[in-house]
């Protein structure tokens, strides 16, 4: 069966989406708040969801947490940020057997979605602060996490190239923030921001099964009934061109250099180019089907690993490969090669066809799990397009390969990105 959204206004800016389907055996409902992203709170929020996610006035611990969900056969809670373009999203989701296949006066979903309520309404504070030991645990967790970030050389390099095209923006801040701004956190100024984040950011609430969705209504209305946040989601800014190609190189303590290439598409999401923008990507760089792969990689060798993704809420396209530095002149100029071949119409029906599918493949796939319904549908709130999975389908299905052309004459190069290993002379002056 075909999942059916249905979208119930709460109050301006509280929206409820009811993600109607009968593939699930569970029911999830997940909250979100949204922000834009910005240097002087991304930690704090990063740092938010961790503390909350430890309990809350009830359940004054993960034990007693953990004891009353498997209670409920199992269910599951859970808070994390997710980043849709500019909009820094602290997220609370929960999820548990459907009440129709348990006994009717259990009311599981019921009571997994008033637990939801409470772990983001109902924490545990003291004095106008957030428990301090959770706060401290929870930063010491963030800095190593935001410390690792650099372990994974693959996206780190991705990571790099986006800093230096959007230098200045909010695009470039990363969305667990920096060391220093969580050490500078205490459970006073984090209580602080709690409260600026309920009562100031828009909200979704997304359920997604088959429940008593009056009920979710009515709970979600008793919650919101004095919080009036703005009704308009955090917009992500458009990337501006630049005149000329830039080159940045940095060294870093590694054997494999990352090749990594910023494109502007200018096409965002709410564009009707944009379903021609995905099957351009992935004739190019999404899968064993695509130039990338198959020339750069299979046939000369020149790469690793060559993919590229779009950036679907910046109009940017980034190209990543990991190969040998001496290969780096030879890997470039095949991978614009293999761009300019586009714009000349070189695109194969195997290319072409593959493409469709595996992309139309890849959306049905997500229909087959709750969550990933759900950030489906998120997203298309985030970018105000709010396409069905199907009618995606359909307009992926009805691209032509002459507006695939188009498309690539659109992508622009803006910047080359090289990490390399240190060079000999370097490297023996550190170890002195």
């Amino acid at each position: 069966m075909e999942a059916v959204q249905e979208t119930y206004m709460i109050k301006p800016g509280v929206r409820l989406h009811y993600i109607k389907t009968s593939q699930f055996k569970t029911v999830s409902v997940g909250l979100h708040f949204h922000r834009q992203l910005t240097c002087e709170e991304a930690s704090k929020n990063a740092l938010l969801v961790d503390v909350l996610r430890r309990g809350n006035a009830r359940f004054m611990d993960d034990a007693a947490l953990g004891r009353y969900l498997q209670s409920l056969y199992g269910a599951y809670f859970d808070a994390d940020i997710r980043r849709k373009g500019e909009d820094q999203i602290v997220s609370f989701m929960v999820s548990t057997v459907a009440d129709h296949f348990v006994p009717a006066d259990e009311k599981c979903v019921e009571k997994v979605a008033g637990l939801l309520f409470d772990m983001v309404f109902s924490p545990q504070i003291t004095d106008g602060a957030f428990r301090s030991d959770y706060v401290e645990q929870e930063k010491v967790n963030l800095i190593n996490d935001i410390e690792a970030v650099i372990n994974d050389k693959r996206s780190y390099a991705l990571w790099r190239l986006i800093e230096n095209m959007c230098a200045g923006e909010p695009y470039a801040v990363h969305e667990l923030g920096d060391v220093e701004s969580v050490r500078a956190i205490t459970p006073q100024l984090l209580y602080q921001h709690y409260e600026k984040v309920i009562s100031e950011s828009p909200v979704d609430i997304f359920v997604t099964g088959e429940t008593d969705i009056d009920m979710i209504r009515r709970l979600a209305e008793e919650r919101f009934y004095a919080i009036n946040p703005p009704g308009e989601y955090p917009r992500t800014a458009l990337y501006r061109p630049r005149e000329q190609l830039e080159r940045v190189t940095e060294s870093y303590d590694i054997s494999q250099a990352k090749l990594s290439m910023g494109f502007y598409t200018g096409i965002t999401p709410d564009d009707p180019r944009y379903s021609a923008l995905m099957v351009y990507n992935s004739i190019l760089g999404s899968g064993a089907h695509s130039k990338l792969f198959n020339h750069v990689r299979e046939k000369l060798s020149l790469a690793y690993y060559a993919s590229s993704r779009l950036e679907r809420y910046k109009g940017l396209m980034v190209i990543a490969s990991g190969i040998e530095l001496k290969n780096r002149q030879l890997a470039e100029e095949e991978i614009f090669a293999q761009i300019e071949a586009m714009k000349r119409g070189d695109i194969s029906d195997y290319e072409f066809d593959v493409s469709v599918k595996s992309i139309v493949n890849s959306l049905r796939s997500l229909g087959d799990n709750n969550s990933y319904l759900e950030d489906y549908y998120l997203g298309q709130a985030v970018s105000r397009t709010n396409i069905s999975l199907a009618a995606q389908c359909e307009r992926i299905a009805a691209v032509t390969p002459e507006e695939v052309i188009e498309i690539a004459g659109l992508i622009k190069p803006e910047m080359v990105y090289l990490m390399k290993g240190h060079d000999r002379k370097e490297a023996e002056s550190c170890n002195l």
